[in-house]
């Protein structure tokens, strides 16, 4: 189903053009026709056999090498593909649009743009510098961002943070969420996700046979949270990157037990919330500043995701390579 932050997608990720890799294009020699005498006496020899000679391609380049055995490009290009060419193409694609919308606008990203994403990134992951910089390589690690690759995300939130800039209206719902997601209470959950009723009535009768919650979340769940047996970041009551329905069946949800199915746009879910964790008791009055700058990171967030949507629709990619179809979302 979709949400923002893509909380609900099934387990998954661009280029307008994608080059085939490891392969070469042969230039063909061009054929000489028989040059005919002026005189008609003289004509090519019919004996002789002409040799047109085609030189062979360089092997293709290897990326690795296992003791004396070498890996090339070549060989891992389909299982590539699979695993993450479909992110790899929004990717590429969403940039070029990216780079013609600011060029129509007239903006232009440098140096300190990118410092600034950058910033904004680890202040994110913690508070602590050390600790936040210990995160942002753990995160690049995991998801593949090397030198290219986190370079490129830098520019593109910078671009889409200055595309919607016009666009922030903070407003005192905004405020109030923002406010509640610092200092208001927060409940610890796991959800099991899935297609519909009969699959959660599936995985309720798992339940009640005694099957702990996070190992049929990991079975069955068609959450990202799969992986970690459907456990979630905190949610807060009024954090707008939740769906209400969904924020609502989690404060309404009894501790410790598991909710009955609630459906949520094209997806059924069980909700079992852990635990609750108490607001601070700081007023908004006295954090307004803090809430402001929050509400409009929030607010950046959410527009920038509505406009990368628009610039590369679910729809817009259609994969041509059948490996490349593994790694598109559903809808694609």
């Amino acid at each position: 189903m979709s949400i923002p932050r893509t909380r609900f997608q099934p387990r998954l990720a661009t280029i307008p053009r994608i080059r085939r890799l490891g392969t070469r294009i042969l230039r063909l020699p061009v054929l000489l026709l028989p040059m005919l005498g002026s005189g008609g006496c003289e004509t090519a020899s019919s004996t002789g056999s002409a040799r047109y000679e085609v030189q062979a391609p360089p092997p293709p380049r290897p990326i690795a090498l296992v003791g004396r055995e070498r890996v090339t490009i070549a060989e891992i290009e389909p299982q590539l593909l699979e695993a993450v060419g479909g992110r790899i193409v929004r990717e590429r694609v969403l940039d070029a649009r990216l780079a013609r919308e600011a060029a129509r606008e007239g903006i232009e990203i440098d140096a300190d743009d990118l410092q600034r994403e950058r910033n904004l990134l680890t202040v994110t992951l913690a508070e602590d510098p050390d600790r936040a910089e210990r995160l942002l390589d753990e995160l690049r690690r995991n998801r593949g961002l090397g030198p290219i690759r986190f370079e490129a995300l830098l520019r593109r939130t910078a671009l889409l943070r200055r595309l919607v800039a016009e666009e922030v209206e903070i407003t005192d719902a905004a405020l109030e969420g923002a406010h509640d997601l610092a200092h208001g209470p927060r409940r610890v959950a796991r959800i099991v996700v899935v297609e519909d009723l009969r699959a959660a009535s599936d995985a309720r009768r798992s339940l009640d046979a005694g099957t702990p919650f996070a190992t049929v979340a990991v079975e069955r769940s068609l959450d990202a949270s799969a992986d970690r047996g459907g456990l979630l970041a905190p949610v807060s009551r009024l954090d707008p990157s939740w769906p209400v329905a969904f924020r609502r069946a989690v404060f309404d949800a009894e501790i410790g037990r598991v909710s009955e199915p609630v459906r949520i746009d094209a997806r059924t879910l069980l909700i079992l919330v852990e635990a609750e964790r108490p607001g601070t008791g700081v007023s908004l009055d006295a954090a307004r500043d803090d809430a402001e700058a929050a509400a409009r990171l929030a607010i950046e967030r959410l527009l920038m995701d509505r406009l990368a949507r628009r610039l590369v629709p679910e729809n817009a990619i259609d994969p041509i390579d059948p490996s490349l179809r593994w790694s598109m979302p559903r809808g694609e």
